[in-house]
């Protein structure tokens, strides 16, 4: 399992801790970007070349946003979960490391249904981001195993000392609240 720094990027800086994207604390560290700046191509382009490998979440997390930040530069770009189906089958037609993104701030059951659906239009990796603590534990314990094992999971608790009881999962990357002091 890879672990991901969590930070927002606004306003050129990287939150928390107000730390400059080209810091040496950051060097060779895999990061979650939050980007909450609106589209400025300068910034997305020095962003990735400074962090490509890392997954980059734009504030507009469509289509037309992933596409730009991938050809920006980026390698691993989400995009929202609930987007139009057909602009997702197009979105990961087009791009290999797409990762789809759920935020649990709609009910579980709603988002257990949309990755039901959406089993055989996706890619494999999704993005599950904590809403409120144990909302990751609670969605866990509720999806089916069967569905929960046809992808590949990157979590994104919303306290940075969450932690997930017995799943049996492939759980890719753990996207923590950075602690970079």
């Amino acid at each position: 399992m890879e672990v991901f720094e969590r930070f927002v990027f606004h306003k050129g800086l990287l939150y928390p801790g107000a730390i400059k994207p080209d810091s040496k604390k950051l060097k060779n560290k895999k990061l979650l970007l939050h980007e909450r700046d609106g589209f400025n191509m300068e910034r997305i382009r020095k962003i990735s070349k400074l962090h490509p490998d890392s997954i980059w979440d734009p504030q507009d997390a469509n289509h037309g946003s992933l596409l730009d930040s991938v050809m920006l530069g980026f390698t691993y770009v989400t995009i929202d979960g609930w987007t139009d189906v057909a602009k997702l089958r197009i979105s990961h037609a087009l791009c290999k490391n797409a990762i789809t993104k759920f935020r649990l701030n709609k009910s579980i059951e709603e988002t257990i249904l949309r990755l039901d659906l959406l089993k055989k239009d996706i890619q494999r990796p999704i993005l599950i981001i904590g809403e409120n603590p144990g909302d990751i534990q609670e969605f866990f314990d509720r999806i089916d195993t069967k569905l929960a094992r046809l992808y590949d999971w990157y979590i994104a608790p919303s306290t940075p000392n969450e932690v997930l009881s017995s799943i049996e999962l492939k759980i890719r990357g753990w996207c923590s609240s950075a602690n970079i002091k």
